[in-house]
């Protein structure tokens, strides 16, 4: 997930003006004199693991995920004059500073629009359940559960009351939001548990009240929007027998399954 999301933010490292940064070399792009070489990222997938290659004239960096376990690095340099060396061994300490050099400007160069691991990490510790010390299991608000989901509804209700939540406030609202007749003290105190390991909630000193967390004002908004606007529309636009009108969606998923059967036809697949 690391790698996929370098690869996204990087395609542009091989333009010359990043080069230049990665190699610490001068390019000339002058008609009649001119840097030689083709500067360009290639992304190359073997199977299903990518790896990342620069090329400046005969030297590439090739960038890849190592056994799964590391991101790795490696610069080969084909011609040593590239950068003003000769071939002799005793060149060789020279021509391994130029790679490690190169390996460590590429690195800093290198940029990430946003930590997948930490938001991968983020949804981890709201969505799965919860072991205590004393070997207690709490469970996690799971994505399209209707009660998670209604409690996460009723949260942004209270974000900006200053006094916070009671229980009895909380039961309330989510006893329509479930359309239930009835809610139990017991139920609800089951909930706020809930809430509370997972740091949605915090509990306002020396009172029964609540208030709503940073943590808790972003995962609800985000999921619920995600629900409310994404996933209920977009299964409606794909599952309605009769859609009162046409949309994008269902017509690219017509068309997707159509070319698919179409393929398994060609390979001698169908049934």
């Amino acid at each position: 997930m690391f790698f996929e999301h370098v690869i996204r933010d990087n395609l542009d490292t091989g333009r010359p003006d990043q080069i230049s940064l990665i190699f610490d070399r001068r390019l000339i792009h002058g008609r009649r004199l001119r840097t030689p070489g083709r500067f360009r990222t290639r992304v190359i997938t073997d199977g299903v693991t990518p790896s990342l290659h620069i090329d400046y004239k005969h030297a590439a960096i090739k960038q890849y995920h190592k056994e799964g376990r590391a991101l790795r690095t490696e610069t080969t340099i084909n011609d040593t004059r590239d950068f003003g060396i000769g071939k002799r061994l005793t060149n060789l300490p020279a021509l391994r500073e130029i790679g490690l050099s190169a390996n460590r400007r590429l690195l800093g160069v290198q940029r990430l629009s946003h930590n997948p691991i930490r938001a991968a990490e983020a949804f981890t510790a709201v969505h799965q359940p919860i072991i205590t010390d004393t070997g207690a299991r709490i469970p996690g608000l799971r994505v399209g559960d209707r009660r998670a989901h209604a409690l996460l509804q009723a949260l942004l209700m209270f974000r900006l009351l200053p006094a916070g939540f009671a229980n009895r406030d909380l039961r309330a609202l989510l006893t329509g939001l479930l359309g239930r007749h009835a809610i139990t003290a017991g139920q609800m105190s089951y909930d706020l548990r809930r809430l509370r390991a997972h740091g949605l909630i915090s509990r306002i000193p020396r009172s029964h009240r609540y208030r709503l967390t940073e943590t808790g004002l972003h995962h609800a908004m985000l999921i619920t929007h995600i629900q409310t606007r994404l996933l209920l529309p977009g299964l409606a636009q794909l599952t309605d027998p009769d859609p009162p009108a046409p949309s994008t969606l269902r017509t690219a998923a017509r068309n997707y399954q159509r070319a698919l059967d179409q393929l398994t036809q060609q390979a001698g697949l169908a049934a």
